[in-house]
């Protein structure tokens, strides 16, 4: 197939090129080699007993992007500030909720924010939270494009 004056180093050449065109043409890619994306589920918000009550969403992200990541932030239109928040016991054992600047999301993760820890606050509510309607949230990674996400507002 080769004529006798290719050299060793133009066989590698050749060869090298070869196996990253086979790579980056292969439909059957693992996990760690393919670029995904965030994955949201179970979003939903929780009704809230007032403009002047602060609301909640909950939901729970995958990192199947290749990389680790983190949210950093979130925002809606429901309120005038959306936060992080982790609910968490003091010294003393009583359970508080305080804002936080991230949630780490390692390559392959199932992160849940839920009821009674890490969560979406939502403080100033620009209208109530009514079950049956939807909440807007705009999730922001730190590596990831931006994620809209719908939220179903639920009762308590």
């Amino acid at each position: 197939m080769f004529a006798r004056s290719t050299s060793p180093v133009r066989l590698i050449a050749l060869a090298t090129t070869v196996l990253l065109l086979a790579a980056c043409t292969s439909s059957g890619a693992s996990p760690a080699a393919s670029t995904g994306s965030m994955r949201v589920e179970n979003a939903w918000a929780r009704a809230s007993m007032g403009m002047d009550r602060a609301g909640a969403a909950y939901l729970a992200l995958t990192n199947d992007t290749g990389q680790t990541d983190a949210l950093i932030g979130a925002r809606s239109s429901a309120a005038a500030t959306v936060e992080l928040h982790e609910t968490s016991a003091d010294a003393s054992g009583q359970m508080a909720m305080h804002p936080i600047d991230r949630i780490d999301l390692p390559i392959g993760s199932r992160i849940a924010l839920e009821p009674g820890g890490r969560h979406i606050m939502l403080i100033g509510l620009t209208a109530d939270l009514v079950a049956g309607q939807e909440v807007q949230l705009t999730l922001d990674f730190e590596h990831a494009p931006d994620l809209i996400v719908k939220a179903p507002v639920k009762a308590n």
